[in-house]
């Protein structure tokens, strides 16, 4: 199978499909009431159902609107756990009132999982009870992108680029972006994230990954925000 590697991609041979082990995260802050205006910590411990440790996997750090799993929510940071499958996100003394969680895409061997959800800071002022919020209206986005060479040779690097655009072709600067990939066509938990880039002010990335001897499926993705709506590219088929 193939295994994905911060930012390298190296492949074996193919063997039958398996099922996937299912997985766990717990998640924490330290402290735990940092109350509304404390730096402090997204700590946990990735692993899979019988109890093992799951190091070297990417993890992302999600911002919810509320503490219902099914609300809107934003991207705001990845990492990789260690070899003891912990994990840590800080969070500044400016950030918001929030709710957080934590999640793993999975991958060829491992099932994706999301933790629960836990409050960062509190609201600094009461509370005010308002009606029906009204629906925001985001913006659609597009991301473009291609990989140069197309069928590298073993090891060689390969540079995936292109540009986050929204309505009407505008660029759209400083949006965070993963880069995820696969060696097989399949759902998205198939997908596993080597790196996070930030598109500069002409909407445009760069990653760098290492080509491998079979078939790689590479896509960057826009998680969407506030304002604009997630997006991926299309598939770049790495030979």
């Amino acid at each position: 199978m193939v295994c994905l590697i911060s930012l390298v991609l190296m492949t074996g041979g193919c063997s039958v499909l398996a099922d996937k082990a299912a997985t766990t995260l717990s998640i924490a802050t330290d402290p735990v009431d940092p109350g509304n205006d404390l730096e402090f910590l997204v700590t946990g411990v990735l692993t899979d159902a019988e109890g093992n440790l799951l190091g070297n996997k990417k993890v992302t750090l999600e911002q919810m609107e509320s503490d219902d799993q099914e609300s809107e929510y934003s991207f705001l940071a990845v990492t990789t756990t260690d070899v003891a499958g912990n994990y840590s996100f800080r969070r500044p003394e400016g950030a918001p009132a929030e709710y957080l969680r934590v999640k793993f895409n999975g991958n060829d061997q491992f099932e994706g999982t999301v933790s629960e959800i836990v409050q960062g800071h509190k609201p600094s002022g009461p509370v005010q009870t308002q009606g029906p919020a009204s629906s925001v209206v985001k913006s659609d986005t597009k991301i473009t992108a291609k990989a140069s060479p197309s069928n590298p040779s073993p090891g060689q690097t390969v540079v995936v680029t292109g540009q986050l655009i929204g309505e009407n072709g505008t660029p759209l600067s400083g949006k965070e972006i993963l880069c995820e990939a696969s060696d097989r066509l399949g759902n998205r938990s198939d997908y596993e994230i080597l790196a996070a880039s930030v598109t500069d002010e002409n909407g445009f990335f760069k990653f760098g990954v290492g080509g491998g001897s079979t078939t790689t499926y590479i896509q960057v993705h826009f998680t969407g925000d506030g304002s604009y709506e997630e997006s991926y590219s299309d598939l770049i088929v790495v030979l």
